[in-house]
């Protein structure tokens, strides 16, 4: 008679077998894929998570610096905004004042609430100084400097923020005062800090400031140190700006910038959860955009690209290759780029350099970049005595199915593999 397995056998196999299991089908971990993420404007579901950014803020956004929209969370979804703020503050005050102004610190300005440039009442300095207070350590005291030495008061100069925010297409931000402190109806969305922070970092002094991780000002005839609240200057690479911000409202806020190979990327983070919470998301998107949007070879002019043959001669063909060489930056979450070869029909005589067809890249319905094809040789016409042998052997090759001629080869594959 055969004897059943004792119990403790049988707990014994399962657990070899589970632990068998977990490692033959190695675990998936998912981002924090939300309903309100998007990829180029296209909604994400639950995705693996190396496929989407995991992030922590509630407002968030990459874009590139032509405005490229590559990922986004809540981007039109009105939030408080905290010393981010103070960029649009910084291109009001650029755009209305010469940097070598000398401008005069009030007590009300020298006793504003919050982060502080170390401004005190009866305080002088040029507005390039007070900016230096103003983006690189935040200096409330700073943005109220400004804004009554350009505008008289600071009422006068919001309204001039919410002008320029108007003049850039910013429908969905007002700005109350401008330092960023919390008040009602002081608000933008991610979408249209996009605009403000493409045209800011378009200003040469603008982006001469918010680039530095250090400075030195020199206020009431003081030498002012300042250090950057901007802490992905310490543990990124390329960055370029920007700027910081916190209060009750907005949570902790994030513009950074930072540039690869020659692409520059703007992450833009409100309503983060934590002060290292926003400097992580902002780096990972950034990271992420990275790997997805770069540049790429499509050609580089010293491959054939197809083969053309020439219809007067029975068998001559000729390499083509691109004219230039070529390349682009791509978003692979754009879809595949289509390649398209159009070769033209030719006769006998080929001149090497000639223009015999295009080639076409193309990505989602949208052309990326168009090369003219040019021969690699030169070939002459058939002579008299030639063409009737020619003519002669097709006369005769018809009867037997051989081509009139040889047969125009394309190397290039219809989809470009990156």
């Amino acid at each position: 008679m055969r004897r059943r397995p004792s119990q403790f056998v049988c707990l014994l196999l399962a657990f070899v077998l589970a632990c068998a299991c977990s490692f033959s089908i190695p675990q998936q971990s998912f981002a924090d894929v939300r309903a309100t993420d998007s990829v180029k404007g296209t909604p994400l579901a639950r995705a693996p998570i190396t496929d989407a950014p995991d992030i922590d803020a509630e407002y968030a956004g990459l874009c590139t610096e032509d405005g490229l929209v590559l990922w986004e969370r809540n981007g039109m979804t009105p939030t408080a905004m905290a010393s981010c703020t103070k960029v649009m503050t910084a291109v009001v005050a650029i755009e209305n004042c010469a940097p070598e102004t000398s401008m005069y610190v009030t007590y009300g300005a020298a006793t504003t609430d919050g982060t502080s440039a170390n401004l005190q009442e009866g305080d002088t300095a040029t507005m390039r100084d007070l900016l230096l207070g103003l983006l690189v350590p935040s200096g409330n005291d700073a943005a109220v400097a400004i804004a009554e030495n350009v505008a008289g008061n600071q009422f006068a100069f919001v309204d001039m923020m919410n002008a320029k925010a108007l003049d850039l297409g910013m429908t969905n931000t007002h700005f109350v005062n401008a330092s960023g402190l919390d008040e009602d109806n002081h608000y933008t969305t991610v979408d249209d800090y996009y605009k403000l922070v493409r045209y800011a970092m378009g200003l040469p002094l603008f982006r001469e400031i918010v680039g530095k991780p250090t400075a030195t000002a020199t206020i009431g005839g003081r030498v002012e140190e300042f250090e950057s609240t901007n802490v992905l200057f310490d543990y990124m690479d390329g960055v370029t700006g920007i700027k910081t911000g916190t209060t009750d409202a907005a949570g902790y806020c994030l513009i950074a910038s930072v540039k690869h190979n020659g692409i520059e990327l703007y992450a833009i983070i409100f309503g983060a959860s934590t002060p290292e919470a926003r400097f992580d998301d902002a780096q990972t998107l950034l990271e992420w955009g990275f790997t997805h949007y770069r540049q790429i070879e499509l050609i580089n002019a010293t491959i054939p690209v197809g083969r053309l043959a020439l219809t007067d001669w029975p068998d001559k063909t000729v390499d083509v290759y691109a004219a230039n060489p070529a390349t682009i930056t791509i978003f692979d979450y754009s879809g595949e780029i289509t390649q398209e070869v159009k070769l033209e029909d030719w006769g006998g005589a080929l001149q090497k350099g000639a223009r015999v067809g295009t080639v076409i890249w193309s990505q989602n319905g949208e052309v990326l970049v168009t090369l003219d094809l040019i021969a690699a040789e030169t070939v002459n016409a058939p002579g008299f005595w030639e063409g009737i042998k020619i003519w002669w052997s097709r006369l005769w090759g018809g009867f037997s199915g051989v081509p009139d001629h040889a047969t125009t080869e394309v190397f290039l594959p219809t989809t470009f593999a990156y």
